[in-house]
């Protein structure tokens, strides 16, 4: 049984302006009497990303350094060259995801009106496993008989197969059906449906006729698991990607919003390999560290808002009274903050006009 990620409810809260969010950090940074800052970033490398970096350095009076790469992968182990471009380091990252939704999946205007999924590399992993839940949700069948409910699940739902390359649904017959089967069914065997579904369902239950249905959204994440041989040791982006949600993608696949949760789940594994590296790992000394970590909207390439969600902030080098703030915290916290306004132009810090 896999840790469980934050519930989604508790990650959605409203998005911020770039030019508020940073500026906000920056008041942070500055009553907490961070010196010679770096701001450094990890996100896609998306070009829909780039003003969010181009803004967090003017705001910082320094252009920021790249932790992240394609996905919104961290590589905490480029806080080493870091460290030594400034003393204290602010830290902005996550995932993103395009704010038009459409299927549950997000997607951007790009240049010459063009309009793509977007993060498209979480959207690509998430393809392959949508489309087996899918499947099976519409293959897998159940029907009303007088007052019982039976299920039909076909063999190949059954038959346990060892991992393969590509993505499998497992039935957790324990958790979706009763007894023993009751029947042979044209694809598989009918059983009686798990009183727990029932409890969980009511209303649709009471719904079903005599007539078999696909079981559809009632195969929710506690009565499957996923199957494939993914290769946890491959440096290949979409292989550690892969390798860092695989035991969350039921939950992700039965979302409302898959795409969305998806790229919750990837910033939260991230952010926490970040903090674990800063705590275990990174020489600090006697820095200030602050990280903001959350979802990127993508409104257009040009136009993004963020919604904060998890935040870490060391003093002084002192790991282990490091301080962990969850969405309402951080929230709170960045909402306290007076917004910070540079003084100079953002042509001023591109040095346009320098002889």
């Amino acid at each position: 049984m896999p840790i469980s990620p934050p519930p989604e409810a508790t990650l959605d809260h409203p998005p911020m302006g770039l030019m508020d969010l940073l500026g906000r950090m920056r008041s942070l940074t500055d009553q907490a009497g961070f010196t010679g800052t770096l701001p450094a970033i990890w996100q896609c490398s998306d070009e829909s990303q780039m003003i969010k970096k181009a803004l967090f350095g003017y705001v910082f009076d320094c252009p920021s350094f790249d932790l992240g790469r394609v996905g919104a992968l961290l590589d905490p182990t480029r806080l080493l060259t870091a460290g030594h471009h400034g003393h204290d380091i602010v830290i902005l990252g996550g995932s993103h995801i395009g704010s038009h939704e459409e299927d549950g999946i997000g997607y951007v205007s790009r240049i010459h009106g063009q309009v793509s999924t977007c993060c498209g590399m979480l959207c690509r992993l998430l393809q392959e496993y949508r489309q087996v839940y899918r499947r099976a949700a519409q293959l897998i069948t159940i029907k009303r008989n007088g007052t019982e409910t039976f299920i039909e699940i076909p063999y190949k739902y059954l038959f346990r197969k060892p991992a393969g390359d590509s993505a499998r649904i497992q039935i957790l017959l324990e958790k979706l059906v009763e007894g023993d089967a009751a029947q042979e069914g044209s694809l598989g065997k009918v059983y009686r449906l798990h009183p727990a579904m029932a409890r969980r369902y009511p209303q649709a239950i009471a719904a079903l006729g005599t007539a078999p249905q696909s079981i559809g959204e009632l195969l929710d994440a506690q009565t499957f698991s996923f199957v494939k041989k993914v290769n946890y040791e491959s440096a290949e982006p979409m292989h550690m990607l892969e390798s860092s949600v695989f035991p969350y993608m039921p939950e992700v696949v039965t979302s409302s919003h898959p795409h969305r949760r998806l790229c919750d789940i990837t910033t939260w594994r991230q952010f926490h390999r970040l903090a674990a590296y800063l705590t275990d790992s990174f020489d600090s000394g006697d820095r200030n560290i602050l990280v903001v970590a959350g979802l990127t909207l993508d409104h257009s390439v040009k136009y993004n808002t963020f919604i904060p969600q998890f935040g870490f902030w060391m003093e002084q080098g002192r790991a282990l009274q490091a301080r962990y703030f969850g969405p309402a915290e951080l929230n709170a916290l960045l909402a306290a903050q007076p917004v910070y306004r540079p003084p100079h132009s953002f042509l001023d810090y591109a040095g346009v006009g320098r002889s």
